[in-house]
């Protein structure tokens, strides 16, 4: 299993997402957590393919039709929502390596082991055809090599992507080197290319190549087509005559699927020995090295492979018990490293332990030569011998924080002015604004070019760099009990072409650069506002309302009417809001339902996504949280001397910079706090 990468979801549905599995041509496979604590292996499918002409129609059917399959020899479809807006399908997940791995990693199989595994795939392709459906993408990745058996996944999928569909979207289902003549020509695929692409697995499985392989795609192709399969060094006749009559290039004068299973298992008993591995799992004798994997063959696993240990700190705690019953977990790369540092610490946090803080030297001895904001010296240490957070100089209180894109540059805004730091060494250069009469929401844009203050009836944006006013855009004067043109939550889309506000009176909508008002919504008054990374959708008010980008409402957060805060993940799966009640809620975007609720705060003020998408940094007043959404516990806090304004975690996710509503040291102006985790 690999890290969840940044642009994956973590939740599908209800199935929280644990890891990565493997990658096809229909989308992308995860190992998941289902409400209820099993493991089950989740298929995202890709938008592109959800987008063609009447793929969710053709998709719930077989999906349908596919939770009727049962036997020993395939994964049993427990759920799926085709009219998601990625589709997805959730199946039992299975522990083992796959076919392809085995043989990668052990060399080919003996012959008798062959046609055992012919056998049991032969029936669970019985079992798959007797409910109506065609697998069309059998290949080693789809086969499941379990303690009690091979498995097939990912059956009776590919059939609802027909041929037009595949050449709208320039898509390929099913892997060309196991593919049947027919599909390669896109005429109807029936039980029988299942039958051939049976063949290619199996001659794989006992030479360790496919029947057809070739340098090129081309001639790839070309040789399913036209020319005989390669089955040079299957010794033993009967397994070659079988898997020749399997690879016929005509349908029809392949054997029936239903009588391979017997055909398969009547000559495993006298099979002779192909030079190949020893036994069934493909481990070979004593000193005899494994043959490394063809450079050809680079088909991933595609739905189940062994479990790993999450790296330290991610993951449901584990106990003494089952630890020793683990596969040996997969070397981790270096950024699971790099991230699973972080965890380390902040499970430490979970039980009792501060995370710590790190100092850095190079801010250490600050300086205000030149009239500059610079870093202030650690103010001693913590009760328990930790570092405190390192103190940046220049605004007495913040409204907004913001990390550049590489990380090298931190901008906050104050009352009259932003600050640009180098993070690194503390050194800040401040760049006056005009001051409004109350303090009230600020943002700056994605590329830090532009910051946006709402002001009294009136929303202002300013050029970052000079410190010039570029826009005021004029709202309602206060009428009777409630004050219309007070903005509450302000948004910049990602892009930086869009400017949303939320005000009593509803949500505002204004183009940029050009200023133009795009209108709004009078369905979505007060509260925060956030906008999707895609810029497909917005939330605003309270209770938060949906939008389109017009701000065309398209439904309600369910229990959201005391919304204080809210952020979309960084791939726009999860929209996390807190509340006034102390309480911070992950929804899901796709499914539109809530996943979990962290609980036991103060009001919150201010919420930030790790880069990663894994960790939430929550504001509560005074107190800094870090959560797992996976684990669905808090990792890390940071108690604060003042109020907690606003959070920003750095691109590289290790440090957090917390911007409070009055400075430690008046004097120093020191109301920035860059909290270093290991």
């Amino acid at each position: 299993m690999d890290a969840l990468r940044p642009d994956d979801p973590q939740w599908v549905g209800p199935y929280r997402l644990d890891g990565r599995l493997g990658e096809g041509g229909m989308g992308s496979v995860f190992l998941g957590t289902s409400p209820g604590g099993r493991k089950v292996a989740v298929k995202l499918i890709k938008r592109e393919l959800a987008a063609a002409p009447q793929f969710r129609e053709r998709f719930a059917r077989e999906v349908d039709a596919a939770r009727r399959v049962g036997g020993f020899h395939t994964a049993q479809v427990v759920d799926a929502d085709p009219g998601a807006e990625s589709p997805w399908l959730v199946t039992a997940f299975i522990p083992g390596p796959t076919l392809y791995d085995v043989i990668a990693e052990g060399g080919p199989l003996e012959a008798a082991a062959v046609l055992r595994l012919g056998a049991g795939l032969a029936e669970g392709l019985a079992a798959i055809h007797k409910c109506g459906l065609v697998h069309r993408d059998l290949k080693p990745g789809n086969v499941i090599v379990a303690d009690d058996g091979p498995r097939i996944i990912d059956f009776g999928i590919a059939r609802a992507v027909d041929a037009s569909s595949l050449t709208a979207t320039g898509t390929v289902i099913g892997t060309y080197s196991y593919m049947s003549p027919e599909q390669i020509r896109a005429d109807r695929a029936g039980a029988a290319s299942d039958v051939f692409s049976l063949g290619s697995v199996l001659a794989f499985a006992a030479t360790g190549r496919g029947p057809f392989d070739a340098p090129t795609l081309i001639e790839v192709v070309q040789r399913i087509l036209d020319e005989a399969p390669s089955l040079d060094g299957i010794e033993d006749d009967a397994l070659r005559e079988l898997l020749a009559a399997c690879l016929s290039k005509e349908p029809e004068a392949r054997p029936a699927v239903d009588e391979l299973p017997a055909r398969f298992a009547a000559h495993a008993g006298g099979a002779r020995g192909t030079g190949g591995a020893q036994g069934t799992g493909g481990t070979r004798g004593a000193g005899a090295p494994a043959p490394a994997a063809p450079s050809h063959l680079t088909h991933p696993p595609t739905v189940a492979a062994p479990s790993s240990t999450p790296p330290p700190g991610f993951g449901p705690a584990s106990t003494a018990a089952d630890a020793g019953d683990r596969p040996r977990p997969r070397a981790l790369s270096r950024r699971t490293l790099l991230f699973a540092g972080l965890g380390t610490a902040a499970a430490a946090t979970a039980v009792g332990t501060p995370i710590l803080l790190r100092d850095n030297d190079r801010a250490g001895g600050s300086s205000d030569a030149g009239g500059k904001p610079a870093a202030s010296p650690p103010a001693g240490s913590t009760p328990d011998g930790t570092a405190e957070p390192i103190r940046l100089k220049g605004l007495p209180a913040v409204r907004a924080l913001a990390f550049s894109e590489d990380g090298k540059q931190l901008y906050g805004a104050g009352h009259n002015t932003i600050v640009r730091w180098n993070p690194s060494t503390g050194d800040g250069t401040p760049v006056l604004i005009g001051a409004p009469e109350y303090l009230q929401p600020t943002v700056f844009s994605r590329d830090l070019s532009r910051l946006v203050r709402a002001e009294e009836n009136k929303v202002r944006v300013w050029d970052t760099a000079t410190g010039k006013t570029l826009h005021t855009f004029t709202l309602p004067t206060e009428e009777g009990p409630t004050q219309k043109g007070w903005p509450t939550g302000l948004a910049i889309s990602a892009d930086g072409r869009t400017l949303a506000a939320s005000t009593p009176e509803g949500l505002r909508l204004w183009e940029l650069p050009s200023g133009k008002d795009k209108g709004g919504s009078t369905s979505a008054a007060g509260g925060p506002v956030a906008i999707r990374g895609d810029g497909q959708m917005l939330v605003s008010g309270r209770p938060l309302t949906t939008l389109t980008p017009a701000g065309r409402t398209t439904g309600t957060v369910e229990d959201s009417g005391g919304a204080s805060a809210a952020v979309f993940s960084p791939d726009g799966s999860l929209l996390a809001y807190g509340t006034d009640g102390g309480h911070v809620v992950l929804w899901n975007t796709d499914s539109r339902s809530e996943v979990v609720r962290f609980e036991d705060m103060n009001r919150l003020t201010c919420l930030a996504f790790h880069p990663e998408g894994r960790l939430l940094v929550a504001g509560d007043v005074t107190t800094v949280h870090v959560w797992d959404t996976l684990a669905g516990k808090e990792v890390g806090r940071q108690k604060c001397p003042n109020g907690v304004e606003t959070v920003a975690v750095s691109p590289d996710g290790k440090t957090v910079a917390i911007g409070l509503d009055m400075a430690v040291d008046y004097d120093a102006k020191d109301s920035v706090l860059l909290w270093q985790m290991h």
